[in-house]
């Protein structure tokens, strides 16, 4: 059977009110153990902009509010980064804070991956992420990716469904926010 993707509600495109960012989609479905997030969005932001605020790595926390604290660790490279995040967030009773640690890699000024680096002490079993970025129209248009198995028990009464929700709006908020951070660059 193949995943459900859940639409957008309408709720989740609160964010964008006070910007001109045109949200295209934000699914979330859920493959296994893994979650599987998309979303793309057209900015009035020009592409290099946004690709500075994406890796500012000691201040993600400007991009979503569920970031606690964000920065570089090391830099490998002149194009690999590891970064460590903490977030926090709650749904429903249930609180959770997860670190981890992302070898980012810049693999040019369009497209960045990350995927947590295994062998840190991260409450993630496994997430990799992407980043492309395009020239559109007067500014860029964003796709985002990831894919993430957390590496903590969930309970499955309000598991999946809820998660999904939180998953959906944070994703719209967060790039709600990267328009407004990447105007402030130009």
């Amino acid at each position: 059977m193949p995943p459900r993707k859940y639409p957008v509600i309408a709720l989740a495109l609160l964010p964008f009110a006070i910007t001109a960012a045109q949200l295209d989609h934000v699914t979330v479905t859920k493959e296994g153990d893994r979650y599987v997030l998309e979303g793309a969005v057209q900015l009035e932001a020009t592409t290099s902009a946004v690709y500075r605020v994406i890796t500012d790595y000691d201040a993600l926390e400007n991009l979503d509010k569920g970031i606690a604290e964000s920065r570089l660790i090391e830099r490998v490279s002149d194009t690999v980064a590891l970064v460590y995040t903490k977030m926090k967030g709650c749904i429903l009773l249930f609180c959770r804070k997860v670190e981890r640690i992302e070898r980012v890699e810049e693999i040019s000024a369009t497209e960045i991956r990350a995927v947590v680096v295994p062998d840190s002490d991260t409450d993630v079993r496994y997430e990799n992420s992407s980043w492309e970025l395009s020239p559109h129209e007067s500014g860029t248009r964003v796709v985002y990716r990831t894919e993430v198995e957390p590496d903590f028990w969930i309970p499955a009464v309000i598991g999946p469904a809820v998660i999904r929700n939180v998953l959906r709006r944070r994703v719209s908020r967060t790039l709600g926010n990267l328009e407004r951070a990447a105007l402030n660059y130009q």
